[in-house]
């Protein structure tokens, strides 16, 4: 019987096998983990024992008809070419790296392809994966690993032109979002006598509770700025600094950020086709 493949155990594989495993969604028994460094999944071994893992990324594709490959960018091609000769028209390939295109891949493996853009929010079961089958897919193919990371995150299906912007929002955000109220915090300290924990603890605890008021009680963002920003109040001040600064501000980050990835979208069509 065909087991479930995954290749690469780093930060975000090892968090995605992980939810997967806690989530009941797969089997310790029904998958086989491979990573270059054997010794990386001792752990995930022992608290797993029904867990197959390799270092041998070929074995692996021989014995998985659907294979994940949760390896950096500039590495796909590399495992593609490691596997090409074990793999087959029903293998069904999932990647997460971000920059490279379905296209590109096709170039490798002319065959069943996913994309899925994952987050860190992942770990606590949270936020949103981004995910797109190319045509050779069939439905129930689909559904699987839509099923999959449904039980780690909310699942949106896009059109595989929408993900530099949608990465942005979701796979990237955490990052934007914790260095937006890490700066915040420490403008409070600056500006108050409270020490630079109290004004973080405070912070993360508000952005929390911010974030069940928009979630959980069905708040949208203006609904939230009108409550707390009274007219002619000391919060409508603050708020009017914001929407005169923060418009600038996002829009350079989402330039200097497509930007870039067209530039590593243009390296890597010239990696898969040399």
């Amino acid at each position: 019987m065909s087991k479930i493949g995954f290749i690469g155990y780093g930060s975000m594989g090892s968090m995605i096998i992980e939810g997967l495993l806690s989530s009941n969604v797969i089997k310790p028994d029904e998958i086989i983990v491979s990573n270059r460094t054997k010794s990386k999944l001792e752990d995930i071994k022992k608290k797993y024992p029904e867990i197959e893992i390799t270092d041998n990324n070929a074995y692996l594709a021989g014995k998985c008809r659907k294979i994940f490959i949760f390896v950096g960018t500039s590495a796909v091609k590399e495992v593609i070419e490691e596997v090409k000769d074990e793999i087959s028209g029903d293998s069904h390939i999932t990647y997460i790296a971000a920059a490279l295109t379905m296209e590109n891949v096709e170039g490798a493996f002319p065959g069943k392809i996913t994309k899925v853009i994952p987050s860190l929010t992942s770990k606590v079961n949270e936020g949103v994966s981004l995910i797109c089958h190319n045509e050779e897919v069939t439905e129930k193919e689909a559904d699987f690993v839509n099923n999959l990371f449904s039980s780690i995150s909310d699942v949106k299906i896009i059109d595989e032109e929408n993900f530099e912007a949608g990465s942005d929002l979701t796979s990237c955000a955490p990052a934007f979002i914790a260095e937006i109220f890490m700066k915040f915090a420490e403008a409070g300290a600056e500006n108050s006598n409270f020490t630079p924990a109290e004004t973080q603890d405070m912070v993360i605890k508000t952005l929390y509770g911010t974030a069940k008021l928009l979630y959980e009680g069905n708040m949208g963002f203006e609904e939230v700025i009108s409550r707390v920003a009274t007219k002619g109040g000391i919060t409508e001040e603050g708020v009017k600094i914001l929407e005169k600064e923060l418009p600038n501000t996002f829009d350079e980050l989402l330039k200097t950020t497509l930007t870039k990835n067209k530039k590593i979208k243009e390296a890597l069509n010239n990696q898969m086709i040399n």
